[in-house]
């Protein structure tokens, strides 16, 4: 079984023992771990206009003295910040330097579909973000310096916060334990636990979190896919409907008339319910969407996308943009910023390598090819921007 980190865990036993259940520490998870990236280099993300960044600074020890900065910032930002006391963040780290993505390979026995991105910290002596939780599983690598995680031992699920802050941080917090985190170091977070990391000195954390999607928002997907297919169309009924004095009362017999109005709505759902996760999931985060659209081209054909590979060109997978694919018995569905794509049962054996690789070769598009459909759904998520020729004018020479 394949071991996890430098534990005696296999993956299989911290699936089991630690997700979504109990905080676990990795001394040296990354051995020797050094900082792809510097400080100044992700300053100088943090002022890209199409990068998601923010500014946390905390004013002496008044709970309620913060204040946020969304970016993009600028070098007055910068300028004007004090020796200690604050933080700055930046989001998709993963995509927009896309040689990181070799730090999510530990990681990918957990669903890629589940994944949301690499959050990266940089943060002066007592730089923090305050006590807080999250409704995402999360793991923090420490990267440079040292930071102290102070955690509770068990989930808050109705967590107070204090009022009138743009930040979501606890109005009270008691930590049951408390670690220092040097280069290599990691910590694994399940959701709903609460956790204060502070900067003892100059230092930088790096982030990969999980989503979930909410049960309310799936509901209102299923619901609009039922809507879109002519599904759920059912009635309330009462054939047990008893003598009552009361004309106005909902009574206890009613709600339980309804509630098994909507199980059967849901049990209706079934066969698309792949379908509705799966656009879910993949949906375009709104902050990338604009970069995730500059890949899009001009629909190919068969016959070019053969006369590229020949040349020797590879095709590259768009990390602006999500992918899932899921099977059934008709074949298989392809998913892509909310959108479905249909396979035959010959085609089901290629979704992996149209979702999962982040590279497509010639010997992938020999295989690919065999399956008709298969080639020309990638030929519309090249037109769409899930896939592009990677350094197209290097490669002809």
């Amino acid at each position: 079984m394949t071991g996890f980190f430098n534990t005696s865990l296999s993956q299989q036993q911290f699936l089991q023992e630690y997700w979504q259940k109990k905080p676990l520490l990795i001394r040296q998870a990354f051995p020797g771990f050094q900082s792809p990236i510097s400080p100044e280099e992700l300053a100088g993300l943090a002022c890209e206009p199409e990068i998601e960044s923010r500014l946390i600074e905390q004013y002496g020890e008044n709970d309620s003295a913060w204040q946020v900065t969304a970016g993009p910032l600028s070098e007055s930002d910068f300028d004007r910040l004090p020796e200690t006391h604050w933080t700055m963040l930046v989001q998709d780290v993963d995509k927009h330097l896309p040689e990181l993505q070799t730090l999510l390979d530990p990681l990918r026995f957990i669903p890629d579909w589940r994944r949301d991105d690499l959050m990266i910290s940089y943060a002066t002596e007592s730089g923090s973000v305050g006590p807080h939780t999250d409704a995402y599983d999360v793991f923090l690598l420490q990267a440079m310096g040292t930071r102290r995680w102070q955690l509770g031992d068990q989930p808050i699920h109705e967590a107070k916060l204090i009022d009138g802050l743009e930040l979501q941080i606890l109005a009270e917090f008691t930590p049951d334990q408390s670690w220092d985190l040097e280069p290599g170091d990691m910590l694994y977070l399940p959701p709903h636990f609460a956790h204060h990391g502070v900067a003892l000195d100059e230092c930088m954390t790096f982030s990969f979190g999980f989503r979930a999607p909410a049960s309310v928002d799936m509901l209102d997907a299923v619901v609009n896919t039922l809507l879109e297919q002519e599904l759920g169309k059912h009635r309330y009924q009462d054939p047990d409907l008893l003598l009552t004095p009361h004309g106005a009362e909902i009574d206890s017999l009613a709600l339980a008339r309804l509630k098994q109005m909507l199980h059967q709505a849901i049990d209706e759902a079934e066969p698309v319910l792949a379908t509705v996760l799966g656009k879910f999931v993949s949906e375009t985060k709104p902050s990338l969407s604009a970069l995730a659209a500059e890949a899009r081209a001009e629909l190919p054909s068969i016959d070019e996308l053969n006369a590229y590979f020949e040349r020797g060109q590879l095709l590259q997978r768009n990390l602006y943009c999500r992918f899932a694919w899921s099977a059934n018995e008709m074949g298989g569905q392809l998913f892509m910023a909310g959108e479905s794509y249909a396979v035959g049962m010959a085609g089901v054996g290629n979704l992996p390598l149209l979702t999962e690789q982040s590279t497509l070769t010639v010997i992938d598009w020999q295989g690919i090819v065999q399956d008709e459909t298969s080639a020309n759904l990638l030929c519309q998520l090249i037109a769409e921007g899930g896939w592009f020729w990677q350094n197209d004018m290097d490669s002809t020479g």
